[in-house]
């Protein structure tokens, strides 16, 4: 009897250790928080699109939350901080994720020391416009404007030292024309710059600006990469055809806290890839005109870094030229 009753316990003992452990480890088994640097209607619109796939496939509800200030900083530090257990997540978009730590003082996170990439969504083309009545049509007419009117041409972004701000110097810098920069809070007030006819030309989110391109209430010059949408006039992809000019790629993607197990970030990347390639989910971010995107972690591990490389260079030479990001 006793014999009996010692290799019962044995028995379950061993099944304890073989299942007890895999049990334990299921993943999820609570919601998963999603972290969105930024106020409600923008960048968040994007991981909402994929929320009821993803729901549906990890079998656990995903929390979105917004946590807005200091340019996307406050959030993205709050997932940094965060336990590294695959239950808090960042989505936030390289101009902010790659860009702070480069032209703040502030910014408390490393985006590849602290966090360890899921999945990019997606790609987000910027189109060069300039205001309605600027006397100049095409590239060619804006670089010879420029030109011969050295220092009266401004340009806006949506921040000083964001990804925007860092590629219209480096735009100028390519042609050859010195101009000044107008830094906004968001794109809709540097929108309404244009409109109204207080600023030259800006690089904008094609997303952003496409509505008002198509109607012509501001004229396209060029593309920083890649073709203008059917929708729009045609206008060059600027980084074939400016010599020296190399915008820096503005993506989103999602992060998990450095040391997340390689397996929970595998599966979330399954998860989001997946959904990612159906085709109403890519449909809806083209709309938004954006370029879908949903790579392997391995792939977008290396697009972060060829970022940072890229944008490390450019805000060097950018400080070098004169420019400020206070």
């Amino acid at each position: 009897m006793i014999k009996l009753t010692l290799r019962a316990s044995a028995l379950a003992f061993a099944a304890m250790l073989v299942f007890g452990p895999a049990q334990a480890q299921q993943y999820p088994d609570k919601p998963i928080q999603i972290i969105v640097p930024w106020p409600p209607g923008a960048v968040d619109v994007y991981i909402r699109i994929v929320q009821a796939y993803a729901e549906k496939a990890l079998g656990k509800p995903l929390i979105v939350q917004n946590r807005g200030g200091a340019n996307g900083a406050l959030g993205t530090e709050f997932v940094a901080r965060s336990k590294p257990d695959g239950y808090t997540l960042l989505f936030n978009v390289t101009s902010s994720a790659v860009m702070a730590p480069l032209t703040t003082n502030t910014a408390k996170f490393d985006i590849q020391k602290d966090f360890v990439p899921v999945t990019d969504f997606f790609d987000s083309p910027l189109l060069l416009v300039v205001r309605k009545d600027f006397p100049a049509n095409t590239l060619a007419e804006l670089i010879d404007y420029g030109r011969k009117n050295q220092g009266k041409l401004n340009f806006g972004s949506p921040g000083s030292g964001s990804a925007i701000h860092v590629t219209g110097e480096a735009f100028a810098k390519a042609i050859g024309v010195k101009m000044t920069h107008v830094p906004y809070k968001g794109f809709a007030p540097e929108v309404q710059a244009l409109m109204g006819g207080e600023l030259d030309m800006g690089f904008i989110a094609t997303g952003t600006i496409r509505t008002q391109a198509a109607s012509g209430a501001v004229k396209a010059i060029g593309m920083s990469i890649g073709d203008s949408p059917s929708d729009l006039p045609k206008v060059p992809d600027l980084s074939k055809v400016v010599p020296g000019f190399s915008p820096i790629p503005i993506f989103a993607a999602l992060w998990a806290p450095a040391g997340t197990p390689k397996d929970i970030v595998d599966q979330l990347n399954k998860v989001m890839t997946d959904a990612l390639r159906t085709p109403e989910i890519r449909n809806k971010i083209a709309e938004g005109g954006q370029i879908p995107l949903g790579r392997s972690v391995a792939e977008t591990a290396k697009a972060v870094a060829d970022n940072v490389e890229l944008s490390t260079r450019l805000v060097s030479e950018a400080r070098a030229a004169g420019a400020s990001f206070e």
